[in-house]
């Protein structure tokens, strides 16, 4: 009884010092104060929620509770052993949330704020954008037609160094016909990821890196793979064409898109290199180019019953994984219906 009694007089004293106390003498600046760890709390959790991060957290919280019951009954052996810890505390923060606090960081460095102008070019480069899409809607479709392999990578803030030294130095001016031929199944070029940076072919036969998610790829192979995959580390667009089936697909942002037509590839093309300019020229409706565009689950049904022996370069082992790829990218890709009208 006299135990109880001391563990309960113990929690009131808590309480009284950690909560009543404060809660009386509050202002204004602690209740923004405390709005703005809500807010960082929230964001930490929204980024985590689907990631690897998440569960580390989770596991935790254990953790950070039993340190506060330590000192909460002053347990002084265990208060030192928790001392202990706590020096190195912020390196093991730092070296298990590595990947995360790399991502993190990204993204505020792509963030608008910090790049007013990232979302639209200078009307003078409209000309040049839009040769780009038109070369690059062209190469695609027609090796769609052909069920040439394409993996193309159009760059954006975040600059993918690290897999063009992979590959093979082109800088060359977008065309189809060049895109057409480095693909090419007998092109020396033709394996790998072609990587298009402002606007020209900057490099070819790259290695991009597999996604990490849990998305099922059904009997997708290593290239839907990797564009995914290249999307979840960068602000890159990627186009891939499937040397099986010839399906059109569209990745960004860690999401696959497939069954993409030519007019929708086009505008999907232009809102990531013209961006907002691209949408003033146009004065249109604005739509969602990916309404009514079927699941990815319905492709996979339709194709397995009827494609063929499947070829171990384009396609890997098959995974069973319990997350559908979703349709719609995270931040909403509009396109308009009217013609293009002179600058």
């Amino acid at each position: 009884m006299e135990l109880f009694v001391a563990v309960w007089e113990q929690i009131c004293a808590w309480f009284m010092q950690y909560v009543a106390k404060p809660f009386l003498h509050i202002q204004i600046r602690d209740v923004v104060d405390i709005l703005l760890l809500t807010v960082i709390l929230y964001s930490v959790y929204r980024f985590t929620r689907h990631r690897r991060a998440g569960r580390v957290l989770l596991g935790l919280l254990p953790v950070v509770a039993l340190g506060i019951f330590v000192r909460a009954f002053q347990l002084k052996a265990l208060i030192f052993i928790s001392e202990l810890f706590t020096v190195a505390a912020f390196f093991c923060v730092v070296v298990i949330f590595q990947p995360e606090i790399r991502d993190a960081l990204e993204h505020l460095g792509n963030c608008k704020f910090l790049n007013p102008g990232s979302d639209t070019i200078p009307r003078k480069h409209y000309a040049l954008a839009k040769s780009v899409a038109d070369e690059t809607v062209d190469a695609v479709v027609k090796m769609s037609e052909s069920k040439t392999g394409a993996l193309i990578v159009f760059e954006g803030l975040t600059k993918l160094g690290d897999y063009i030294g992979s590959g093979k130095i082109v800088d060359a001016r977008v065309t189809s016909h060049l895109l057409q031929n480095i693909f090419y199944d007998k092109a020396p070029l033709h394996d790998g990821a072609l990587v298009i940076r402002d606007m020209k072919i900057y490099a070819a036969s790259c290695v991009l890196p597999s996604t990490k998610g849990t998305l099922d790829f059904g009997r997708m192979g290593t290239r839907h793979r990797a564009a995914v995959g290249v999307t979840e580390v960068s602000d890159s667009l990627v186009v891939m064409v499937s040397e099986e089936t010839g399906i059109v697909s569209v990745a960004q942002s860690g999401k696959l898109l497939r069954g993409v037509d030519a007019e929708s590839l086009r505008d999907i093309l232009m809102i990531f290199l013209a961006g907002r300019l691209y949408l003033r020229v146009k004065r249109g409706v604005v739509v969602d180019p990916f309404d009514g565009v079927p699941t990815l689950s319905s492709y996979s049904k339709a194709e397995d019953e009827n494609a063929p022996a499947v070829d171990a370069e384009d396609v890997s082992e098959t995974e069973t994984l319990g997350t559908q790829i979703e349709l719609n990218f995270e931040d909403t890709v509009t396109t308009v219906t009217e013609k293009d009208t002179d600058i």
